[in-house]
């Protein structure tokens, strides 16, 4: 059976010995997570948090990052990967919940594509389920109404590394605390917010959506600070006003999010 990951925009084989690679770190994942869980909590109660920075950034270049999308984007990489002939795609428990022993809102929602399904369902085959292209894209949009933010993560900073798009949110995700603390683990992706102050009409839901407080009330008119938008549109959804539309970002640095496969067509 082929597994495959991206390269130069297009779907080959990732080779056996990334599948077996990637089915080690599954398999050790929630120890690590426990682990770094830990550090960072311990870093933190010591006010060393330069220290944390710099171990922030060595460990990014071997251990996951992640780059946020909006659901739209995550939806047409389903689309692009469904043309293999087999379903490379399964979803499995959140690890972070699994780890650290704590539960909100969704638990089976950590979405494993190409090779990554492959990997984690060797690792976890009781708790990973092989899903198609409908189903992930139905769940996709569920975890969008439920306020998680869609996030591709790789391992060793490659795109051909792309293995989970983890739907993530603020209060037990690790990756996020750990972002929040230390930076180097989430990144912005390819789309920003853009605001027509004209229609707002004060309602708050941006606030309450957005997990990096990009977005405050101000005189009961919405505002947008552009430097903590991480692009996740989840503020344009439920905009009452529709005075919010997503907007390409000026500068974009591409992490992981494989333009030249999707396409850049829907933001």
């Amino acid at each position: 059976m082929a597994h495959h990951k991206v390269k130069k925009g297009e779907l080959i084989k990732a080779g056996r010995v990334q599948v077996l690679l990637d089915t080690f770190y599954a398999r050790n994942e929630p120890t690590i997570i426990r682990t770094l869980d830990a550090t960072t909590r311990l870093f933190l109660r010591l006010r060393a948090r330069p220290v944390l920075r710099l171990l922030s950034r060595m460990l990014g270049v071997v251990f996951s990052t992640g780059e946020v999308v909006t659901t739209e984007r995550a939806l047409r990489f389903i689309d692009a990967i469904s043309v293999l002939d087999t379903t490379e795609i399964a979803v499995g428990p959140c690890m972070c919940q699994k780890a650290l022993n704590r539960r909100k809102g969704s638990y089976l929602k950590d979405m494993v594509v190409l090779y990554g399904a492959e990997a984690y369902k060797h690792a976890y085959p009781a708790e990973y389920e092989h899903v198609t292209p409908e189903r992930a894209r139905a769940l996709l949009r569920e975890f969008h109404d439920e306020g998680l933010i869609p996030t591709f993560f790789a391992c060793l900073r490659s795109e051909g590394w792309i293995y989970a798009i983890c739907n993530c949110e603020s209060e037990i995700c690790f990756p996020f605390r750990a972002h929040q603390a230390a930076g180097a683990v989430m990144y912005a992706g390819p789309d920003t917010v853009e605001l027509n102050l004209d229609g707002c009409i004060g309602c708050g839901t941006c606030v309450d959506r957005c997990h990096f407080a990009a977005n405050t009330m101000v005189e009961n008119r919405s505002r947008v600070d552009l430097s903590r938008c991480y692009g996740c549109g989840l503020c344009v959804a439920t905009c009452q006003g529709q005075a919010r539309t997503m907007m390409a970002r000026q500068g974009y640095r591409r992490r992981y999010y494989p333009l030249d496969l999707v396409g850049d067509a829907a933001i």
